[in-house]
């Protein structure tokens, strides 16, 4: 009879070994890919909301002041491109029969256009959503808001709501700021918020009360954005230029307040989808935006984790260079 031949107990405990060796390396390399294939897309999902979404912004908010009728901006500008100003904060001229001066016309009513539906920064008292409330997923800072007016040349396009504009005989108003989205997952940390933009208009002529439209919860331009930061580049006189919150702006100069040239933008955005748990992001990171050091809010326990982006632009309003 043949011997029958077979594997060893030790032969066999090799095999097994290298088997599971081979194994768990595989399995190592999957989810390395796949931390970073989702690495990649969160990268990719920031980037397109970031890059998309602030273009679209620095279009429209380069109109600021087109056709207003003077080419210089600041607080006592009515039509002016940055609005700051309106009944319920406006210049009051002693001289001149307590004449009210500011952005937009006296004749709209202050209920219609109060302060939190102008241009704030953090410092000012905020209202309630779908007006500006502050709204920000970092510790110490509210967010701010910007407000912008113009008059359009000629028919055609669209306003920042995506509303055709079929006529030249309105001031357009324009507000960036943060809201909540309401469509967001439950799985999402903090609040889950959006840049958006709310549009209105009001006519050249005659005496409106009120800016039609406006005031309501606006279009998402940017879907995940935690902080939103303005600042506005001011000439100070004798060649000087700085960049100032227009809280500080309207609290720091007496009226009329030097003339504004630029906005800066500052955006913190985070990533709409999720890269997991990865130990490596850390739930209350720091970042620079502009002139503030703003770390995130601590979300709850557990929660997804996601990739975050600072992003900023200086946008020159050219349209309030004149009269220099």
């Amino acid at each position: 009879m043949k011997n029958q031949y077979g594997f060893t107990l030790i032969e066999l405990m090799l095999s097994l070994t290298l088997g599971l060796i081979i194994t768990a390396a595989a399995i190592l390399l999957f989810f390395t890919g796949q931390k970073s294939l989702t690495l990649q897309h969160g990268a990719t999902d920031l980037q397109d909301n970031a890059n998309f979404g602030l273009n679209y912004i620095v279009k429209d908010i380069r109109l600021a002041n087109l056709d207003a009728g003077r080419a210089f901006m600041n607080d006592q500008t009515t039509y002016g491109g940055v609005v700051l100003t309106s009944t319920a904060n406006a210049f009051v001229d002693t001289l001149n029969a307590n004449t009210k001066i500011a952005n937009l016309p006296n004749s709209i009513l202050e209920a219609k256009a109060p302060l939190t539906l102008l241009t704030q920064s953090d410092g000012d008292s905020v209202g309630t959503a779908p007006a500006w409330a502050g709204t920000s997923n970092v510790n110490d800072f509210t967010s701010d808001q910007l407000v912008i007016q113009y008059a359009p040349t000629e028919i055609g396009g669209f306003d920042c709501e995506g509303q055709s504009i079929n006529t030249t005989n309105n001031y357009i108003v324009e507000r960036y700021f943060l809201r909540v989205d309401t469509r967001a997952l439950t799985s999402e940390p903090n609040k889950a918020l959006a840049l958006a933009c709310d549009s209105g208009h009001y006519p050249k002529s005659g005496s409106p009360t009120e800016i039609t439209d406006f005031g309501d919860a606006g279009q998402i331009i940017m879907k995940r954005v935690d902080y939103f930061r303005v600042l506005l580049g001011i000439d100070v006189g004798n060649g000087q230029y700085r960049y100032i919150s227009s809280h500080d702006y309207l609290t720091n100069y007496a009226s009329p307040r030097p003339r504004i040239l630029s906005v800066q933008l500052g955006i913190l955005t985070r990533s709409v989808q999720s890269v997991g748990r990865d130990t490596a992001i850390k739930d209350n990171q720091t970042f620079n935006v502009l002139d503030r050091t703003v770390t995130v809010k601590t979300p709850q326990s557990n929660s997804p984790k996601y990739i975050r982006q600072v992003i900023s632009q200086t946008i020159a309003l050219r349209n309030g260079f004149g009269s220099r």
